[in-house]
């Protein structure tokens, strides 16, 4: 005769599994304590359960069991210690208690963790003059501020301003299509760019040029006479048109950065 492990009844020999609650597992009553299956309670009901059981006999509850091997939170894969990257979906893994410190790569500003060499984004080393997320969170105004990657966006936001301005007189928005203007082509292309700094930057610049053009796009769609009239009767624009296309570029930098880079990106592979 053997006990079942889960019941506690007498089983008779040869059974394979209990004729009682079905449990698989049996053991025998001259078992020495080494030998014998590991027991764990229900924490719904209670009942003694073999550990190596999934579910509860009695009510059917799942039983949650310790373990110790670090899974991917995406597909549950087993992860090996210290990888970086989950090896079946290749999402990012998050390792508990543990806190990494934060490079910044300087090529393209995207952060990394301690352990990864290469930027993902661009392959730049990033151990190579690298700053900690701290350090670049105070990094200077003056080092934030970077012409080149203001110029070339600058230019395309103007000459897009500009069409839309045109289009917007063209269909009777009269001062109102300068500020379309600046809230669509100042909102969409400021969103790349960088940082924040060299977003209003950009902004300040687009705003004035566009202001300052205001008046002459008015002469040279209608004549003189019609831009004479239009300053006399709706005055300059400029210092609102200036600090729109400044909050409109510093917000959309801030706030709709992925998004518009999720547009580009798809756009891209359009082409």
């Amino acid at each position: 005769m053997v006990k079942c492990g889960n019941c506690g009844i007498d089983v008779p020999d040869g059974f394979e599994s209990c004729p009682n609650c079905g449990n698989a597992y049996i053991e025998s009553e001259n078992q020495n304590s080494s030998n014998k299956i590991n027991v764990i309670k229900c924490s719904r009901c209670g009942a003694e359960i073999v550990s190596d059981n999934e579910l509860c006999p009695s009510c059917g509850n799942k039983l949650e069991k310790e373990d110790k091997n670090l899974k991917c939170e995406k597909c549950g894969s087993v992860l090996l210690d210290k990888v970086l990257f989950c090896p079946t979906c290749g999402s990012k893994v998050s390792f508990p208690n543990k806190t990494a410190q934060i490079k910044t790569c300087l090529n393209c500003g995207n952060e990394v963790e301690e352990d990864v060499e290469f930027c993902p984004e661009c392959g730049t080393n990033v151990n190579v003059g690298v700053k900690t997320k701290h350090e670049s969170d105070s990094t200077s105004l003056e080092e934030k501020i970077n012409l080149e990657n203001i110029i070339k966006p600058s230019v395309i936001a103007l000459i897009v301003s500009i069409v839309l301005s045109i289009f917007g007189l063209l269909i009777g928005f009269s001062w109102f299509s300068f500020v379309m203007a600046i809230i669509l082509a100042v909102g969409f292309f400021a969103a790349p760019i960088d940082n924040e700094v060299n977003a209003s930057i950009f902004g300040f610049f687009v705003g004035l040029i566009l202001g300052i053009l205001e008046n002459p796009i008015i002469g040279f769609m209608f004549g003189s006479f019609a831009a004479g009239f239009y300053e006399g009767y709706f005055g300059s624009h400029l210092i609102i048109l200036l600090i729109l296309s400044v909050v409109v570029a510093y917000v959309s930098n801030i706030y709709l950065k992925d998004n518009v880079e999720d547009i580009i990106t798809k756009f891209k592979n359009m082409l």
